[in-house]
């Protein structure tokens, strides 16, 4: 049997049009609505009772089976009433939400895992969204590239979603990080592949499945529409590199997959893909 890759949901945030496509889409020869992310909508009430226009993402963690240690991609929205009071700290009230069904360690469960049996975590990036469970995981190494960790422990006051607040998620697991710079095959099936251009030291884990090599893109990929329009997300530190990492992906992988995007589950309704 092949490796496996499972999708396993840990919530949901707000993005707006400008955040989940650069400049909003606006091209004269891409009709309004076909800039659109999937799920786009016109009644996403904050907490303040106002109205908004935008999307509420998913965020996700990636369970691999079948690779010789147990590997998980990213740990994912923590405690949303933290973030939420985190962010509006620096002026960004989107909305963020966890489902009874949207919890890690039962998503994990479902799979026959438990947080303690999980060998190896790759941090893909360190915004916020990708650590907030990083302290469920005692016995894993966790693995991330070297220029990750300065925005991540003292960041600039322009990085957005990096918070100096957050830091404590990567002081947990300070002594079991595993530092890497560039490419890095850590399974036979599993090779993590350094694009920078949304952060610094964002990587995509490329995995060899039965169905071909399939590419976890992370935010390098925000949703199907950047794909299909070959069009970044609003939110980068270097554009010539991340489109640069976008021909890598198309080069290199059979199957690519937008972080954060419903749409996953309508190309892949089981939630797994291999």
């Amino acid at each position: 049997m092949g490796v496996k890759i499972h999708h396993i949901v840990t919530g949901e945030l707000e993005s707006g049009l400008a955040t989940s496509v650069l400049n909003s889409g606006i091209h004269p020869d891409i009709a309004p609505e076909d800039r659109l992310p999937f799920g786009f909508r016109d009644d996403i009430v904050r907490k303040d009772g106002s109205v908004h226009s935008g999307v509420m993402v998913p965020v996700p963690v990636w369970l691999l089976e079948g690779t010789d240690t147990k590997i998980l991609v990213d740990t994912g929205l923590g405690d949303i009433d933290e973030v939420a009071e985190m962010q509006s700290r620096y002026g960004v009230d989107y909305v963020a939400s966890r489902s009874e069904d949207q919890d890690l360690v039962a998503g994990l469960a479902a799979h026959g895992v438990t947080p303690e049996e999980i060998d190896v975590v790759i941090l893909t990036h360190l915004h916020f969204d990708h650590v907030g469970n990083n302290e469920l995981f005692p016995n894993a190494k966790f693995i991330v590239q070297k220029e990750e960790l300065p925005q991540a422990e003292n960041p600039p006051h322009f990085c957005m979603f990096y918070y100096p607040e957050y830091s404590y998620k990567i002081d947990a697991v300070r002594d079991r990080l595993e530092i890497i710079d560039g490419d890095v095959e850590i399974d036979p099936a599993v090779k993590l592949v350094k694009i920078g251009g949304h952060t610094p030291g964002c990587m995509v884990v490329m995995v060899k499945t039965d169905v071909g090599t399939v590419c976890l893109t992370s935010d390098i990929m925000y949703n199907y529409k950047n794909l299909e329009l070959n069009w970044p997300m609003g939110s980068y530190w270097d554009l010539p590199e991340l489109m640069e990492g976008y021909d890598r992906l198309h080069r290199e992988a059979d199957i690519i997959i937008p972080e954060h995007d419903w749409k996953f589950l309508e190309e892949h309704p089981s939630g797994t893909i291999g």
